[in-house]
């Protein structure tokens, strides 16, 4: 059954070509995954506790090889389909590829509008924002596990409780913890840091740093026991946002181009096609 199947299809040419795609597939994958935890070593981000691989320290490499990947793929289909001896196959594995290309643009079309068209991409990061109430001390990370998104921005309101806020690091919160006026000399917004019922709200840019712990510590000096609310404005990574969007659109034009090509070939089979 097995020989009568690839006599249909093109015989052991065809075997031996998708045989070396799939070694050249494996090679690939585990290149690429050496690659990877290299870069994530070198770099000097990642960490088990707490938890952090940073994406953007290999994703344009990820992306680069989707792409070679992408364009081997049409590569092998167009030998396949050369070697294929039915019109009946070169007809089903042309429209398969055609399909699945169809499927990749329309999911690179989707990535592209998120990243780049202004008000989706604010929704998303106002979606991704994270707000709360603090009375003395709350804990955040300003990145996302796999540094995707980041705090940027950090906004504090009182509705009329007057207290003094500051946000330092980990480290200094507890080195600091115990003393009030040595902690206030760390704090992390230098110049935004009261609230009290004529100023209640205030909000400052929070710095690019590496991953970390920090805390929202609030001194109380004596208003309404009310607690303060703060919200943690989040945006995308500029690194995803410069490098996905880009290989998006080279993602586009070499599935395109393979769309383009193969309705060719469809064509050119369709009608000694027996299924279509």
């Amino acid at each position: 059954m097995e020989g009568g199947r690839e006599a249909l299809e093109g015989g052991w040419r065809l075997t031996r070509v998708r045989r070396i795609k799939m070694y050249l597939y494996i090679i690939q994958v585990v290149f690429l995954f050496a690659v990877a935890i290299f870069l994530v070593l070198t770099g000097q981000g990642f960490s088990l506790k707490p938890f952090y691989l940073p994406v953007n320290s290999f994703i344009y490499f990820v992306l680069i090889m989707g792409l070679i990947v992408g364009a081997e793929s049409f590569f092998f289909r167009v030998i396949e389909i050369r070697l294929a001896k039915s019109a009946s196959s070169k007809y089903f594995m042309a429209k398969r590829f055609t399909r699945r290309s169809i499927l990749i643009i329309l999911i690179c079309v989707i990535v592209i509008a998120i990243l780049w068209v202004p008000f989706i991409s604010h929704a998303l990061e106002e979606t991704l924002s994270t707000n709360g109430t603090v009375s003395s001390v709350v804990q955040f990370s300003n990145k996302d596990p796999l540094g995707l998104t980041g705090v940027n921005k950090v906004t504090m309101t009182s509705s009329g409780k007057t207290a003094n806020v500051y946000v330092v690091t980990e480290e200094s919160y507890l080195q600091y913890r115990n003393d009030t006026d040595l902690l206030r000399t760390h704090r992390i917004n230098v110049f935004d840091y009261s609230v009290d019922a004529s100023n209640p709200s205030f909000s400052f840019e929070f710095p690019e740093v590496a991953y970390g712990e920090f805390y929202i510590v609030v001194e109380d000096l004596g208003g309404s026991p009310t607690p303060l609310s703060y919200t943690l404005h989040n945006n995308i990574s500029r690194t995803f946002l410069n490098y996905v969007p880009f290989f998006a659109l080279l993602f586009i034009v070499v599935y395109a181009v393979a769309i383009v090509y193969l309705q060719v070939l469809r064509k050119k089979h369709a009608t000694e096609a027996i299924y279509r």
